[in-house]
């Protein structure tokens, strides 16, 4: 049986590595469930559920109005699912710059999720949101795929209202014995092969692990989120520092 052809890409990369990352994700889109669930025995759904749990912040919807969250580099949808079955009466954006992944996710959309989720093309480096128009912001395994960190960040903080809350999820670059030895032993060699196996992309999950040594601490992170302007009010640590949740808040939110 004939692969369909991947989904023309509608919102342009900001750099060449932007462009292998989204023909990448889109390549990889109809396997890519398949491939975290097999990866991870299931434990990438416990960390969503975990850090998805803390993502609004307290008095969000007070006045009335829906909760507004934006899921960003929001892939096949789970993560915004989650946040849907957390959140059932807030309003969701899903927003990612593949569109493969994006399709994939849209065919998960049932019943009340179809009408409280949208999902849209944007790229995270320039986001096409109004400023101050989400009580939060989520991310999930994207973060390590930007292209430009810090600008990246400011668009969060831009589209986060006063007393807004971001949270990310992510695997950051290990720093102790035993995340740095799972790393080197798991990420380097089981996780590539299981991945091609889930795909038929084996430099995609090739490329994972070096994404992974070559990103930030979650200690730099924390320390970039303040540096553009968020308080960071939570790290936490996950599987022995494997992964981590960072949550930061926009400053001027009334009490």
């Amino acid at each position: 049986m004939t692969e369909p052809a991947p989904l023309a890409e509608t919102v342009a990369a900001i750099d060449a590595h932007g462009a292998r990352v989204q023909g990448m994700f889109s390549d990889i889109a109809r396997g890519y469930d398949r491939a975290n669930r097999w990866m991870s025995l299931g434990i990438d759904v416990l960390w969503r559920r975990r850090a998805v749990a803390e993502v609004l912040p307290a008095g969000a919807g007070a006045s009335g109005a829906r909760p507004r969250i934006l899921d960003l580099c929001a892939g096949t949808l789970d993560s915004t699912l989650e946040l849907h079955r957390r959140y059932p009466e807030a309003d969701i954006v899903g927003g990612d710059f593949s569109a493969g992944m994006l399709a994939v996710g849209e065919a998960k959309l049932q019943g009340p999720a179809r009408a409280r989720i949208v999902a849209r093309e944007m790229d995270a480096h320039a986001l096409p949101e109004p400023d101050a128009s989400f009580d939060a912001v989520f991310c999930a395994f994207g973060a390590r795929n930007l292209s430009d960190l810090e600008a990246a960040t400011r668009e969060q903080l831009r589209v986060l209202r006063p007393g807004g809350r971001l949270t990310v999820l992510e695997f950051f670059r290990p720093r102790g014995l035993f995340s740095r030895t799972f790393h080197a032993c798991y990420n380097r060699t089981v996780l590539p092969v299981v991945g091609w196996a889930a795909t038929g992309n084996l430099g995609a999950y090739l490329y994972l692990p070096r994404s992974i040594g070559a990103f930030v601490t979650i200690e730099d992170y924390g320390a970039l989120l303040e540096r553009v302007g968020l308080q960071v009010i939570g790290r936490e640590r996950l599987f022995g520092g494997v992964a981590g949740i960072v949550r930061a808040e926009r400053p001027g939110g009334g009490t």
